[in-house]
């Protein structure tokens, strides 16, 4: 099941973020998404094409590629790459966590007509934070190698980080290899 950038609207808004526009119109959309078991991330909805549910038999394993990239699949005809998101950032590696999934849920992203399948186990909302609110990732946070792969964060309403994740940067790392 295929679901556009217009069918987001299905998905639940967190309503402790409204819509409205800020007067400065700083206000962005992110699909919220849990990386690991304490963490969240965040992806623009600017950059998402979509958001499907792969089943780990659809993925064709690749010989000597990084272990964050799970493969390839077919989509709409194209070839694609399914990366480990979290794996990628510095989490268990999928097929290595406990109680493994076989399926999960692929955020498309498209960055200079390059689709990439950022693989995570479940998408959850849609929220929204102004993007002045956006804090810098200190360098005691995480290793400089994963925070390369981020934005920064927004903390949630409850005092959590939500990181940001840079899709610029993952399809970077992923045409370096």
């Amino acid at each position: 099941m295929v679901q556009s950038n217009d069918s987001f609207r299905a998905l639940p808004i967190n309503s402790q973020f409204p819509l409205e526009n800020s007067p400065q119109g700083n206000n962005q959309r992110f699909l919220r998404f849990p990386l690991n078991g304490k963490v969240n991330g965040l992806l623009p909805l600017a950059n998402l094409r979509g958001v499907i549910q792969v089943a780990l038999t659809e993925i064709l394993p690749v010989p000597q590629v990084a272990e964050f990239l799970l493969g390839i699949m077919n989509w709409r005809g194209e070839a694609i790459w399914i990366l480990d998101l979290a794996g990628l950032l510095g989490a268990t590696h999928w097929c290595r966590r406990e109680n493994v999934r076989n399926s999960g849920m692929a955020m498309l992203v498209q960055v200079q007509n390059q689709t990439v399948g950022l693989l995570v186990e479940q998408v959850n909302t849609i929220e929204v934070y102004d993007s002045q609110e956006r804090l810098a990732i200190s360098a005691s946070m995480l290793p400089a190698r994963f925070k390369s792969f981020l934005q920064g964060y927004f903390m949630d309403a409850q005092g959590s980080p939500l990181m940001l994740v840079d899709t610029y940067a993952v399809i970077q790392a992923l045409q370096s290899i």
